[in-house]
């Protein structure tokens, strides 16, 4: 008898675990939708048409680290972008590469008469700490634009930053990639969620792999961690500029095919972004609709993901519970019933996501679960003391040239 007590108390602790972290799991991501529902239905401004002449110059920044399978591509794609080439210069800024990405620069460079700018770091830093040394090489450059070296530009791109940049309220403006490089449903609900926060006002997440912001409101960025092309977001937006999602800017890129790689990428990125809201944790709901953002996302990428993990193990913790309770003759209680059924429903919607049917709910579930589990993976190596903000390069995706 002693042992049932104990065990229906077990199972009491672990089920109100279960149901209070359900309910911190779904308070901001519930929040965050029904908002963004509100939001999407909100016109965002279209870029003002623009002749030649009146285009703002562009710095187009080219951040690389043993690139020589893609670079010759990319530098072709800028080269060939509609936009006219008195306004716009290029810099490449190399990362003590290994391999000959700065002699197939240089050669291109020369053989293309473009001018182009090339500063050779003598030790590999990271994106961040490129990204630093390239700012002050600006100049007199209005827009400062950086792209990576596997993302090729749709024509018209560049063009459609400088019409943006025309708008003095605008500070900021990246891209979105237009093939399916990750999980679908993860990048569905990744442009949903932007697209209506820039409607709204503005977005804390950019897309580096083509971005731009006005020179005038660039400081410097945290050298030793990533998400560097959302740092320099919220610093732009901090200063009253908006920092917006453009859907009709977009690139596309060779998809990863090593899962290892992805898997990798995926942590990488959300360490980087777990520490850039952590920063900017003081600015949480406040100042109107941008801290509702602000705060929201920095709740799902720093508070969530330990709270799924939570209910996870309480989960477990609780079904255990319940067939000890049943072993030893007790009788479970109608929240015990009903949680194992949720439990029941969850794993049959991941079940069913994992196996790729299109079944817009269970997809996402997945997704979901996915990159919770990645952004734990990321905090927990970084208390550790593993930052991933030196990227490392991916060779599924760059094929031998």
């Amino acid at each position: 008898m002693a042992l049932v007590q104990r065990t229906m108390l077990e199972r009491l602790f672990f089920l109100t675990i279960q149901v209070g972290s359900t309910f911190a799991v779904l308070l901001p991501l519930g929040l965050h939708w029904i908002l963004n529902r509100s939001w999407y239905k909100e016109k965002l401004p279209s870029p003002a048409a623009c002749k030649d002449e009146d285009l703002p110059t562009l710095c187009v920044v080219i951040p690389t680290w043993n690139e020589e399978n893609v670079i010759q591509n990319k530098l072709e794609n800028l080269r060939l972008q509609r936009y006219p080439s008195n306004k716009m210069r290029f810099l490449l800024i190399d990362s003590a590469s290994t391999d000959k990405t700065v002699e197939i620069a240089k050669n291109w460079n020369l053989s293309n008469k473009q001018n182009m700018d090339i500063i050779d770091m003598p030790v590999r830093l990271g994106k961040s700490a490129a990204i630093n040394r390239a700012i002050p090489e600006i100049g007199e450059s209005e827009v400062f634009v950086m792209t990576d070296a596997e993302a090729i530009l749709e024509e018209g791109a560049l063009r459609r930053i400088g019409r943006w940049m025309k708008d003095p309220a605008i500070g900021g403006v990246c891209g979105t990639i237009n093939n399916e490089t990750e999980d679908s449903a993860y990048r569905y609900w990744y442009n949903w969620f932007r697209t209506g926060e820039s409607r709204a006002d503005s977005t804390p997440i950019f897309e580096g792999s083509i971005a731009a912001y006005r020179t005038e409101a660039l400081e410097p960025i945290d050298a030793t961690a990533n998400a560097d092309d959302s740092q320099l977001a919220v610093i732009v937006r901090n200063k009253g500029l908006r920092t917006i999602s453009d859907q009709s800017i977009r690139f596309s890129e060779t998809p990863l095919t090593n899962q290892k790689e992805l898997h990798h990428r995926t942590v990488r990125r959300g360490q980087g972004l777990t520490r850039h809201f952590w920063r900017n944790k003081d600015k949480w709901f406040r100042n109107g609709r941008w801290g509702t953002i602000l705060g929201l996302n920095g709740l799902q990428h720093t508070l969530t993901p330990w709270f799924v993990l939570l209910g996870i193990l309480a989960g477990l913790a609780h079904a255990g519970t319940v067939v000890l309770v049943g072993w030893f003759g007790g009788e479970p209680m109608i929240w015990d019933r009903a949680m194992l059924l949720l439990d029941a429903l969850v794993l049959a919607s991941l079940g069913l996501g994992i196996t790729g049917l299109r079944i817009p709910f269970c997809a996402s579930a997945v997704a979901f679960l996915v990159q919770n589990l990645r952004l734990v993976q990321g905090m927990v190596m970084l208390w550790f003391g593993r930052s991933l903000h030196q990227w490392e390069q991916s060779k599924s995706n760059r094929p031998i040239s």
